[in-house]
């Protein structure tokens, strides 16, 4: 399977992904295996291959297997199921590898077997439950239900910020950022404004609120776009009830794209379809920022966009939006 995403993009406002269904097969402790069912937005994936030769990386993180050329590229191999805690059978010769290209990184992931792609609906795309998202470290970012079978979105952001430290957004601090103006009079400049945080990641979301809140902004958030559609709409009906504008009361949003429910570029279309958010300043952040959607983000209304390592980018561009 290869290239599976030269031709599939994030589309327009159509509120539709399309999903690469992996399995891994669980050793059970009498020796009979169980499948485990994962998913990957194809989008993010360059291609799937068989287990190449890999070479040992010295004093390498846990559960990365080796290092390889993919295109001339140099790819970790990640042992996914080591990761997850899950054991699985030692031979490799029969498994696949994933391998993904976003946040301008290539990966590869190592699986037991691939099934099929699945063209759904962001609206058949269900949060985790209470039971699931434990937080920050919750690894998964979505459930999809196909066939009676519950497959599971992992957050491979979350995934390889823990297995390469170095490249996480966690190692940013505005504090020492001295392109961000920190000064007493714009941090409370900043105290008078709200912007609503859009991410089906637990871990990202909490990433971008701690950024803008150290910047001074006021921080609301929603874990999916359908979520933060209903919580802006109210924020309108009651704006309306005062005989005030709802910008009064937001003044920006920040959102990903891929998110169970509504996606962030219908969210857009959305509310550029109101008559009460028709000129928020709306910013896109996303691992899967390419040019292309960037153009559709764009065309949709959305002011900008940010590539999810950038979050460095952040508070000086709401501040240009914001006060402008």
């Amino acid at each position: 399977m290869s290239n599976p995403s030269s031709t599939i993009l994030t589309e327009s406002g159509t509120n539709e992904l399309e999903i690469i269904e992996f399995h891994l097969e669980k050793v059970l402790p009498d020796g009979s295996t169980k499948t485990c069912y994962y998913g990957i937005n194809v989008a993010k994936v360059r291609e799937v291959i068989r287990v190449p030769d890999t070479t040992d990386y010295p004093n390498a993180q846990p559960h990365m297997i080796g290092v390889f050329s993919s295109r001339e590229i140099l790819t970790p191999l990640v042992d996914l199921a080591g990761w997850l805690g899950l054991k699985t059978k030692d031979n490799n010769k029969n498994k696949f590898v994933i391998v993904t290209d976003f946040n301008r990184m290539t990966n590869g992931f190592l699986i037991d077997s691939v099934s099929r792609i699945h063209r759904i609906s962001w609206n058949d795309v269900e949060s985790p439950s209470q039971f699931l998202e434990a937080g920050e470290q919750d690894c998964v970012v979505a459930v999809v239900r196909k066939e009676s079978n519950l497959i599971m979105i992992l957050d491979f952001e979350k995934i390889i910020a823990d297995i390469n430290p170095e490249l996480s957004m966690e190692k940013y601090d505005i504090k020492k950022d001295k392109s961000i103006d920190l000064d007493r009079k714009m941090v409370s400049k900043r105290n008078g404004c709200t912007i609503m945080v859009v991410d089906d990641s637990a871990f990202i979301r909490s990433l971008i609120q701690d950024t803008l809140s150290s910047a001074g902004y006021n921080v609301i958030v929603a874990k999916d776009g359908g979520e933060a559609h209903e919580k802006l709409m109210t924020i309108a009906e009651s704006a309306k009830a005062d005989g005030v504008k709802a910008t009064e009361l937001i003044d920006a949003v920040v959102t990903d794209v891929e998110m169970p429910k509504m996606d962030g570029m219908h969210l857009v279309k959305r509310l550029r379809d109101s008559d009460s958010y028709a000129e928020l300043p709306i910013v896109m952040f996303s691992s899967l920022m390419s040019d292309d959607n960037r153009a559709k983000a764009l065309a949709l209304g959305a002011n900008d966009t940010i590539t999810k390592p950038e979050i460095g980018r952040m508070v000086s561009m709401m501040d240009k939006y914001v006060f402008r």
